[in-house]
């Protein structure tokens, strides 16, 4: 049975910074940071325009915990698959100013993890469907790394926590890709500009410009879904997999972000705060399902997602329909409620045969 350590919210409790270093200390996660290494902090710094990912506050906190055990932090993420503002790096640092994550304001560097296109990597061999992961390059070099989740609902994975953070956010846009993808790209040549973008940045020559427009053969795609990525106007497009497949592979993918790691050099945050129906790439200005419920801490990533549903879960709530907040009863799964046609327990099912972690665990208060 894992230990998940809970930091419930309430009136009598001043202070985020104080005790997110208290949740750290309790946890121990001193014991894992050597001198003079290196400490990967994982975080969803936000599309531009979202406002629910997780405060700089709480990275800062996190930041000079590691440095006051001789650790030296970076604050990483990866690039995207979809068309956003973080689809490289240039684009994801100046969003993340935006959003507030500065070297002055977390005190650590921020690097992102899969270089600046996204090609950036190391294959860990899975067995798996997969085969391979492969994991961000910066992740997969550092010693060890503390993952902070925001958790909200998904529309691909029903719910997003510890488990999507890595199997998603640690990996290079491949193996994103392959996760997410049942057929190759296909062009929208109503929206195609021809500005020729994805032909100067396919890697396997597949693109041309026929009549001004992007055409793909696929004798030559490989579907590695750069011209996704790369495309400003939304011209190509992928048909994406909303099935239990996703999550299973998921499952594998964090495997091989583990398995980058030495056993036990991975601790995970999760914060149950302004617990919305979309994750932090997407931007509606949507009101929280539940209350604010606290900040829960596990060395087991299973742990860790399936206890914070569980708390999501027994919490009272109400779903806004654009009228009036209708309520909803304690013990409704809302995953359930808001994704009826995904089963977000499949990941965890998955993640347990992966023997990544286990859904029984023990809540320890601080």
């Amino acid at each position: 049975m894992s230990i998940v350590y809970c930091i419930k919210f309430d009136s009598r409790k001043h202070n985020i910074a104080n005790n997110i270093k208290a949740l750290l200390k309790v946890a121990k996660v001193n014991e894992i940071i050597n001198e003079g290494d290196i400490v990967a902090i994982k975080v969803h710094m936000g599309e531009r325009g979202n406002f629910r990912h997780p405060r700089p506050q709480i990275v800062r906190a996190i930041v000079d915990f590691v440095k006051n055990y001789g650790g030296k932090p970076f604050v990483t993420d990866t690039t995207t698959l979809y068309s956003g503002y973080r689809r490289d790096a240039c684009e994801y640092l100046e969003t993340a100013a935006i959003n507030g994550f500065t070297i002055g304001s977390i005190g650590a560097p921020i690097i992102i993890a899969d270089g600046l296109r996204g090609r950036d990597y190391r294959e860990i061999k899975t067995g798996g469907d997969l085969g391979t992961v492969t994991v961000a390059s910066a992740i997969a070099e550092a010693d060890s790394m503390i993952v902070l989740s925001h958790v909200k609902f998904h529309i691909s994975f029903g719910f997003g926590g510890a488990l999507k953070n890595l199997a998603m956010g640690c990996v290079a846009r491949k193996s994103k890709f392959d996760m997410h993808a049942v057929s190759k790209p296909t062009i929208n040549k109503e929206k195609c500009t021809g500005c020729g973008q994805c032909v100067r940045h396919c890697n396997w020559g597949a693109i041309s410009l026929i009549d001004g427009k992007a055409t793909i053969d696929y004798d030559k795609c490989v579907g590695c879904g750069d011209c996704v990525a790369i495309c400003r106007f939304g011209a190509a497009r992928l048909s994406w997999d909303k099935s239990d497949r996703l999550l299973r592979l998921a499952a594998e993918a964090a495997y091989g972000v583990i398995s980058a790691f030495e056993k036990g050099r991975i601790f995970y945050i999760n914060t149950l705060t302004e617990i919305v129906g979309f994750c932090d790439c997407a931007t509606p200005l949507e009101s929280p399902l539940v209350p604010d419920i606290g900040i829960l801490g596990s060395y087991d990533p299973v742990a860790i997602d399936q206890a914070s549903m569980d708390l999501i879960n027994q919490a009272p709530g109400y779903l806004y329909d654009g009228i009036s907040f209708k309520p909803i009863a304690p013990g409704t799964d809302k995953s359930k409620l808001l994704r009826p046609d995904i089963n977000w327990e499949v990941l965890l099912e998955e993640a347990e045969h992966w023997k990544i972690g286990s859904r029984k665990y023990k809540l320890v208060p601080i």
